[in-house]
C-alpha cells in the first residue's frame, strides 16, 4: 500500500514539483551553454509533459532497481549465513540440485570411509502436510552434524533430536507459540499424524543456512518415511591432509555416482543462489521492455513538442542558432528527462527495496545491500538511451525550413 501510495503522490503532485526538479537536475547541463540552459528551460515550462514522460521511464527504472537491490540483498545474506554456520571443507550435492535427494546412501558410505575425510555428516529432505500447507524439513545426524557446522540454539539442543523430537527454527516457534516441552502435530503420507517433542529452538540464521525451518534426526526420517536418498553430504577433511590429494580421494569416490558433484563452499552457496540470480536475470529482461516502451514515449514526446514549437525553432535559428546547437539543445531535452526518470526510478527502487528487506528481517536476518555499480550502470544506460531517443526528433528539428517555420501560425 505504501508503495501504491508512493506512485500515486508522484503522479499527482509531479507537475507542481517538476520545474523545480528540471532545474536542479539540468545544472550541468546549463553550465554546459545556451543550449543546455535553453533545454533545460524548455522542459521546466511543460510540466505536466515532462512529468507524465519522466513517470513511465522512472516506474520502470524503480522495479529493476527494486530487483537489483533486493536479489543483491538476499544473495548476499544467504552467502553470509552459509559461510558462518557451514564449516565443513566440501559438500557433496546432486549435480541438479535437487532439494529432495539425488544421492545414493552409497555416496556417503564410500566417502565416510577415505582416510582423507575426518568426518562425514548426510543431510536428506522431506516434506510434510501442516494443515491446507505443505512443508519441508530436514534430517541430520545429531553426532556427526556439530563437526562440519557452527549452529546456536536459542533453547535446547541437537543431541535431544536423537529421542525423536523436533527442533524448530525461531520465528516458527514465535508464529506458532511453541517452546521446548511442548508438541508439533505433523501429518506425514506414510505415517498420518504424528506429535513430535520440540527439543531445540534453531536462530533463524543458521536454520536458513540449512535450507529448512524443522529438522528431525535421520532415524526420526527412516521412521516415517520410506525414501533413503540423501540430498547432501558435508565433509571435513582430516587434518594434516593435502588439500588437493583430498579432492582427488573425493572424487575417485565418486566416479562410479555421475550425478554426485563435490563443491567447496563457493560453489555449494552458487548453487543455492542460482535460482534467485535466474529469476532477477529474467524479470530485469522484462523490466528492460518496458522501460524501452518509456524512452519510445521520449521519442513521441519531443516530436509531438517539436510540431507545436515550430515557429519558435524558426526563431531560434532566425536569430543565429545552428542546426548543430538546435540538434544538442532536443538532445539535451531529452537526456534531462531520462536523467530526471532515472533519478526519481532509483530512488524509488531502493527505498522499496530497503522496506522489503526490513520486513524479511522479521523471519531471517536480512541485510540490505546496494549494487552501487549496477545501478550506476543502470543510469549510465538509461541516459545513454535518452540521448539516443532524441535523436530523430533532433534531426527533425534541424531540418525544419527557417522561413516555413517563422510563418507557422
Amino acid at each position: 500500500m505504501a508503495a501504491v501510495g508512493a506512485v500515486g503522490g508522484l503522479a499527482l503532485l509531479g507537475p507542481a514539483i517538476t520545474p523545480a526538479l528540471v532545474k536542479l537536475v539540468g545544472r550541468p547541463l546549463a553550465a554546459a551553454g545556451v543550449t543546455g540552459r535553453l533545454a533545460t528551460a524548455s522542459a521546466a515550462r511543460t510540466p505536466r509533459r515532462t512529468a507524465a514522460t519522466a513517470l513511465a521511464l522512472a516506474l520502470g527504472l524503480a522495479l529493476i532497481s527494486f530487483m537489483a537491490v533486493l536479489g543483491t540483498s538476499v544473495n548476499s545474506s544467504v552467502r553470509a549465513s552459509y559461510a558462518e554456520v557451514i564449516t565443513a571443507d566440501h559438500v557433496v550435492e546432486s549435480a541438479r540440485n535437487e532439494m529432495l535427494g539425488g544421492l545414493s546412501p552409497a555416496v556417503y558410505d564410500r566417502v565416510s570411509r577415505l582416510p582423507e575425510v575426518a568426518v562425514a555428516s548426510r543431510l536428506r529432505y522431506g516434506h510434510w502436510r501442516d494443515g491446507d500447507a505443505t512443508q519441508a524439513l530436514t534430517a541430520v545426524d545429531p553426532s556427526t552434524l556439530p563437526r562440519v557446522t557452527s549452529l546456536h540454539f536459542t533453547a535446547g539442543n541437537l543431541a535431544a533430536l536423537g529421542g525423536g523430537g523436533i527442533v524448530l527454527a525461531e520465528h516458527v516457534a514465535r508464529e506458532r507459540g511453541l517452546a521446548v516441552g511442548n508438541e508439533l502435530p505433523m501429518t506425514f503420507s506414510r505415517t498420518g499424524t504424528r506429535s513430535l517433542p520440540v527439543v531445540g529452538l534453531l536462530r533463524d540464521g543458521d536454520a536458513r543456512a540449512l535450507s529448512t525451518d524443522y529438522l528431525i534426526s535421520l532415524d526420526t526420517f527412516a521412521r516415517i518415511y520410506s525414501e533413503e536418498m540423501d540430498a547432501s553430504v558435508l565433509i571435513r577433511t582430516a587434518e594434516g591432509s593435502d588439500r588437493a590429494a583430498a579432492e582427488r580421494a573425493i572424487k575417485a569416490a565418486l566416479a562410479e555416482t555421475p550425478t554426485a558433484q563435490l563443491r567447496d563452499q563457493a560453489a555449494a552457496v552458487a548453487g543455492r543462489t542460482q535460482m534467485i540470480d535466474q529469476v532477477l536475470g529474467l524479470v530485469t529482461v522484462l523490466l528492460m521492455l518496458a522501460v524501452l516502451i518509456a524512452l519510445l514515449g521520449i521519442t513521441n514526446t519531443l516530436a509531438l513538442s517539436i510540431t507545436e514549437r515550430t515557429a519558435e525553432i524558426g526563431l531560434l535559428r532566425a536569430v543565429g542558432m545552428t542546426r548543430r546547437q538546435l540538434g544538442w539543445m532536443i538532445r539535451g531535452e531529452a537526456v534531462l528527462v531520462a536523467a530526471l526518470a532515472s533519478i526519481l526510478g532509483i530512488a524509488l527502487g531502493v527505498g522499496f527495496a530497503a522496506a522489503t528487506v526490513r520486513a524479511l528481517g522479521r523471519d531471517a536476518p536480512t541485510v540490505l545491500a546496494v549494487p552501487a555499480g549496477r545501478l550506476l550502470l543502470v543510469l549510465a544506460v538509461a541516459l545513454a538511451a535518452g540521448l539516443l531517443a532524441g535523436l530523430l526528433p533532433a534531426r527533425r528539428a534541424a531540418r525544419l525550413d527557417v522561413l516555413a517555420a517563422i510563418g507557422t501560425p
